[in-house]
């Protein structure tokens, strides 16, 4: 009878308490350099050293809280036992800061509680958005590259078919780089095309996308913009160019096409901008001719 008791309480499980007023339990949670809440109902009822400097506030300060308000709206989501997740909290000194937190339930002094533990994400974050940032940026000009180009009209084409508004795509062509190259030097060469991106930067509202996709070659997204109103864009960016007065002296000849009336997909909408684009070129090389054999 004895050894089948001892079994069945080895067999048990062995149910494990906090306990406030432990010294064993002070040392551990104090040291640690983890962040621990401990939440009772809708307060916190105990926080660590690490907890505090993690969040700017003192302890008596979270200890008037609930670990939630600390939490930025879009990251209040309940949480389950034993359960993990990633949110943003918002710093006594208003820093944002990305958390890994895992919640348990436990015993604390007999009483059931939350604890919360907290491993700040931040700096991997931060490190993952710049590479995300990298990876769609032109090292030179600091506009988007192609494949910002290319992300940003799927979005656009999806959105015009859920809204039915119109947007616009610019191609532009710096003319003239290879002559700026032989005579300045490639160092002019890159200057020039830098000049071109701030141009770009200042006639692009916030909800506009300027990339540079290769070469000379640049392109801007318009989006709620109709075919006449890129068009007087267009203009306003040539008549910046031609009056920049940093030498040498640039211009652009700009091809533009709407959607959906140029092109239903983004191969057809660059085709028709393309077009446009040459069209201008060709003109402008026989005005440049005429003029000069007058």
């Amino acid at each position: 009878m004895f050894m089948r008791a001892t079994k069945r309480a080895e067999e048990a499980p062995k149910i494990k308490t906090l306990r406030e007023n432990d010294a064993s339990f002070h040392f551990l949670v104090e040291t640690i350099a983890t962040p621990i809440f401990i939440s009772r109902g809708e307060r916190l009822h105990y926080v660590n050293h690490a907890a505090e400097v993690l969040t700017g506030y003192t302890r008596n300060e979270l200890l008037s809280m609930n670990f939630w308000d600390l939490t930025l709206p879009d990251s209040r989501e309940p949480v389950g036992l034993a359960s993990r997740c990633e949110v943003r909290i918002l710093t006594k000194n208003h820093e944002k800061r990305w958390l890994e937190i895992t919640v348990a339930t436990i015993d604390f002094d007999g009483v059931p509680a939350k604890l919360f533990s907290a491993f700040d994400l931040t700096e991997r974050k931060q490190a993952e958005s710049q590479a995300r940032l990298l990876a769609v940026t032109d090292p030179l000009t600091g506009l988007g590259n192609y494949r910002r180009l290319l992300d940003v009209l799927h979005v656009e084409i999806e959105r015009s078919g859920r809204t039915g508004r119109p947007f616009a795509v610019l191609l532009l062509d710096l003319d003239g780089l290879k002559k700026i190259n032989d005579c300045y030097g490639h160092l002019a060469g890159s200057r020039a095309l830098c000049r071109v991106g701030e141009v770009l930067r200042l006639f692009c509202r916030a909800i506009d996308t300027a990339a540079r996709y290769g070469g000379d070659e640049f392109a801007v997204v318009l989006p709620e913009t109709d075919a006449a109103a890129a068009g007087l864009v267009a203009s306003r960016i040539r008549n910046r160019l031609a009056t920049d007065s940093e030498r040498p002296p640039l211009s652009a000849s700009i091809g533009v096409a709407a959607y959906p009336q140029d092109g239903e997909t983004i191969e057809a909408l660059l085709e028709t901008a393309d077009r446009e684009l040459y069209r201008m070129k060709s003109r402008g090389a026989e005005e440049s001719s005429l003029s000069t054999a007058i």
